[in-house]
């Protein structure tokens, strides 16, 4: 849990689940147009190397390029 905490615990508060598991909320929520683009503010795991391989797919998310794509076609 340190080295987890360690690695994302300035984005994410993270803390073992109450029926068992672990969760991660984000410490800020995140824009709409990042939920849009698959972010998450909240993401759980069964285990903590679980928790840690999700927390690492949202941080290679955030840090992708993301282009806005217009909902409906031009005319």
């Amino acid at each position: 849990m340190a080295e987890l905490t360690k690695l994302y615990g300035h984005t994410w508060t993270i803390s073992e689940a109450a029926g068992g598991g672990w969760y991660a909320v984000r410490r800020a929520d995140m824009s709409v147009y990042g939920l849009e683009h698959g972010l998450s503010n909240i993401r759980c795991g069964a285990t903590l190397a679980e928790l840690a391989r999700r927390l690492d797919t949202e941080t290679r998310l955030e840090n992708r390029p993301w282009r806005r794509v217009p909902l409906t076609s031009a005319p």
